[in-house]
C-alpha cells in the first residue's frame, strides 16, 4: 500500500499531468476564442505543475526550492485561477490580495522550515490558505455564471466543493491522528491519497474552467444570432418621423435601434443632394 502512495512518485505524476493539463489549455488560448482571463488560468495550471515538480525534487534540491518555493507556487496557482475568474467576469481583480496572500505564505514556509521545522504546520497552512483561495473562486461562480448565463456549471463547482472539503478533512488527520511528520515524503498513506485527490480535482477544475470560457462563447453566439433575428423580422416603423417601436413597446430613433441591434455606429449626419435641393434651394 505504502508503494501505491508514494509522495515523491504521486508528486512527480502529478506535476506531468498538470503540465499535460497547462499544454492543452494554452493550446486553446492559442487556437480557439478565449477571453480576458483565460491566460491567468493557463498560468495557473503552469504554476500548479511548476510546484508539483519541484515537490518531487525533495533532497535532492535545497529546501528552498522543494518546500518553500515549490509550495508557494501550488498556493499562488489557486491566486491565479481566482483573479483570472474577476477578469473574466470583467471585474476589478483584487491582485493586492493574492499577492499579499502568496508573501504571508512564503515567510510562514521559511519559518516552519528553517527557524521551527515543522511538516505538520506546514501541511495546515497550505491546505487552510488553499480552501480559502478556492472558496473565494466557488463564490465568484455561484455569484455570476447563473446570473449571467442562465446556466450552472457543475463540474467547475463541484470540482471546487470537492477540493475544499478535501483540504478542510485534510487538517484534522494532519492535526490529530498523523503525529510529528519527520519529512513529507515519508509521510502517511492518508497525505498520499488526499494529494492524489487534489490531482484528481485541478483535472476537472482546469476542464470547468474551460467548459465556462465556451459557455461564454454560445452565451455570445446566440446574443448576436437573436440581434440578427431581430433585424431580418419585420420592424415596426412610423410613417411620418420614422421612429423604431422595440419590443418593449417603446418608440426610438431609427439610428439609435440600428445601433442598439448591430456593430453600426453613426458618427455625424449628411445631407442627401434631393433633401438639400428642398430645404436649401439656393445652395
Amino acid at each position: 500500500m505504502k508503494v501505491w502512495f508514494n509522495m515523491r512518485t504521486i508528486a512527480l505524476f502529478s506535476g506531468l499531468i498538470s503540465f499535460v493539463l497547462c499544454f492543452c489549455m494554452l493550446f486553446i488560448y492559442i487556437s480557439r476564442k478565449t477571453y480576458k482571463g483565460f491566460l491567468f488560468w493557463v498560468i495557473a495550471s503552469f504554476l500548479n505543475a511548476l510546484g508539483l515538480m519541484l515537490l518531487s525534487l525533495r533532497s535532492y534540491l535545497p529546501d528552498f526550492i522543494t518546500i518553500v518555493t515549490a509550495n508557494t507556487l501550488i498556493i499562488s496557482s489557486a491566486g491565479f485561477n481566482a483573479y483570472g475568474l474577476e477578469v473574466f467576469y470583467g471585474d476589478k481583480g483584487k491582485k493586492q490580495y493574492y499577492i499579499s496572500a502568496s508573501i504571508m505564505i512564503f515567510i510562514s514556509l521559511i519559518y516552519f522550515t528553517y527557524r521551527d521545522p515543522d511538516v505538520n504546520a506546514r501541511i495546515v497552512i497550505i491546505s487552510s490558505v488553499w480552501s480559502l483561495l478556492f472558496s473565494y473562486c466557488l463564490y465568484i461562480i455561484y455569484r455570476r455564471t447563473l446570473r449571467q448565463y442562465k446556466e450552472k456549471n457543475l463540474l467547475l463547482s463541484g470540482s471546487l466543493i470537492f477540493l475544499i472539503i478535501a483540504n478542510l478533512y485534510r487538517i484534522f488527520p494532519t492535526v490529530f491522528y498523523e503525529g510529528k511528520i519527520i519529512d513529507f515524503m515519508d509521510a502517511s498513506v492518508i497525505q498520499g491519497i488526499l494529494l492524489e485527490i487534489n490531482l484528481l480535482a485541478h483535472i476537472f477544475i482546469a476542464t470547468g474552467l474551460i467548459v465556462l470560457n465556451f459557455q461564454r462563447v454560445e452565451y455570445d453566439l446566440n446574443t448576436v444570432l437573436r440581434e440578427i433575428k431581430t433585424l431580418r423580422g419585420i420592424i415596426p416603423i412610423c410613417a411620418n418621423c420614422k421612429k423604431i417601436r422595440n419590443d418593449e413597446g417603446v418608440w426610438r430613433q431609427l439610428e439609435s435601434y440600428i445601433e442598439e441591434h448591430s456593430e453600426v455606429e453613426f458618427f455625424s449626419h449628411g445631407i442627401c443632394p434631393e433633401c438639400t435641393k428642398k430645404l436649401y434651394p439656393e445652395v
